[in-house]
């Protein structure tokens, strides 16, 4: 070793001695809570949630608590998948979890400081009807879409249920499927459905495409063993003339991003693309405009981000990530959207999922919209704080030539503010103001379609109810009990 080496190991080491207990408390927690996904900073959550919530589980994940004791994060017929998920031997040592542990406690806020919106105006574009419950039940309601071109509504249940309804909304037929469906594209009167298998977070291989003709006889499943299915789309990726699916399988803690060729004998092959849990939605077009069908997804547990997977071909598609989130942020949906004119794709974004470690209001959760720059990248632009946001979309409702943003929430404060489990954002010169009205407490939303549902060329909106008993006021959810609205229909007045 030469004597310019070993004075540089030196001090190397004379620095490390000499560092702080604070500072590498920071150094630890920076270095082994960002491995995995963004650096969540201790503001994000209150002590005693870091302490009894989170931090336990990601001692867990990190190989510090053994799989029987951390069986208490995962459904007992999961333990073995998630086992291969952990680390052989733990990720750090019992010193550096203490002092990572410390500073997450001694950095973290006793509690979080929550935006409290005012009292909405009343949204006057819409007239609100309740559609009850087909099955004179509490509504399990898990899909809804509305099917325009045959003048049809669908709408799937937790139950394993579809049911057909008429423009008028009269039961035209209902049919039992094996499990709860999560999404539905409709084709010469054909219904390709996405089957979870299981709802709750689950690792099982029980889900499953399928297709059924109109009347859900002659049930064909075109793709089996999927992790909790939450969104497909038929895209041709290899230009062959024939769709494949790119299939959302949600999962727990494993899942992934697929893509099933079809080799044209009914039968497809799986390419992975990313083995990431949580994917929660794609879109998929020609982003590059090189002729090949590109994909832009959102993942939503753990690391989340939306990405772009750039298509080079043969089913070879290189990762370009857009946005990365903080990993308590709760993603839950996306759109793209040119809200500046500029020719480039902004993105709509929500999150508020609030069903794991941390079921408290956060004020980071709400809807954003972030604008491309002229380099590609994106900031944000415009932010709404909205508990429990779980999906946003834009269309010119009111026919005035701007995009005005409808949104919902599964989360919503139902002690302070239950009327804003829907809230419409009109756009005025560029300024979103956001309405809401009463009718929106009939139910905990959990889908929303937007189509012409009534043909006058205007969009209306459909909101589906999962009336989940999580912190709810008893008299609300009475209320839920005695009407069981299944869908709330806002009917656009504008034409």
């Amino acid at each position: 070793m030469s004597g310019y080496s070993f004075i540089g190991l030196s001090l190397v080491l004379l620095f490390f001695s000499c560092e702080s207990v604070e500072k590498k408390e920071e150094r630890y927690a920076k270095q082994y809570c960002a491995s995995c996904h963004v650096f969540p900073e201790p503001k994000l959550l209150p002590k005693e949630i870091w302490k009894n919530h989170v931090l336990p589980n990601m001692a867990f994940r990190m190989g510090l608590t053994n799989l029987m004791e951390g069986a208490q994060y995962v459904p007992m017929p999961d333990l073995v998948t998630v086992a291969g998920t952990l680390p052989g031997r733990p990720m750090v040592s019992e010193e550096e979890w203490k002092l990572i542990t410390h500073y997450f406690e001694k950095n973290a806020p006793d509690s979080l400081v929550i935006p409290v919106n005012g009292k909405l105006e009343n949204l006057d574009l819409f007239e609100a009807i309740k559609l009850l419950d087909p099955d004179r039940s509490l509504p399990l309601i898990t899909l809804v879409k509305a099917d325009t071109l045959n003048q049809r509504i669908y709408l799937g249940t937790r139950t394993g249920k579809l049911t057909q309804f008429n423009s008028r909304f009269e039961i035209e037929r209902s049919f039992p499927l094996s499990s709860p469906p999560s999404h539905i594209s409709i084709s010469n009167n054909e219904l390709t459905v996405s089957l979870m298998g299981i709802m709750d977070p689950n690792d099982r291989t029980k889900g499953e495409l399928s297709t059924y003709n109109a009347d859900g006889n002659n049930q064909e499943i075109l793709i089996d063993s999927l992790k909790r299915p939450v969104y497909f789309e038929e895209a041709d990726l290899n230009a062959d003339g024939k769709k494949d699916f790119i299939v959302c399988a949600f999962g727990n803690y494993t899942g992934e991003l697929a893509v099933y060729e079809n080799n044209g004998k009914s039968e497809y092959n799986k390419h992975v693309i990313s083995t990431l849990p949580g994917s929660r939605r794609t879109l998929s077009r020609d982003f590059n405009d090189d002729g090949l069908i590109d994909i832009l997804a959102l993942f939503t547990q753990g690391d989340e981000q939306i990405t772009l997977f750039i298509n080079e071909g043969n089913f070879r598609l290189k990762q370009k990530i857009l946005l990365r989130f903080p990993s308590v942020y709760g993603s839950t949906y996306f759109d793209i959207v040119d809200f500046n004119k500029d020719g480039r794709f902004d993105i709509l974004y929500t999150n508020g999922d609030n069903s794991d470690y941390s079921q408290i209001l956060k004020p980071y959760h709400g809807v954003r919209i972030f604008l491309q720059e002229s380099n590609g990248t994106f900031s944000e632009s415009w932010f709404y704080p909205m508990h429990g946001a779980s999906k946003a979309v834009a269309f010119d409702f009111d026919l005035d030539g701007d995009l005005d943003i409808a949104s919902f929430s599964f989360f919503p404060d139902f002690t302070k503010n239950p009327d804003q489990g829907f809230i419409y954002f009109e756009n005025k010169e560029g300024n979103f103001y956001p309405l809401t009205l009463p009718e929106v407490t009939a139910g905990r939303w959990i889908v929303m379609d937007v189509a012409d549902i009534d043909g006058d060329n205007d969009k209306d909106i459909l909101l589906g109810a999962l009336d989940f008993n999580t912190k709810v006021p008893k008299v609300l959810f009475q209320l839920w009990e005695e009407e069981k609205t299944a869908v709330l229909i806002l009917r656009n007045r504008t034409k």
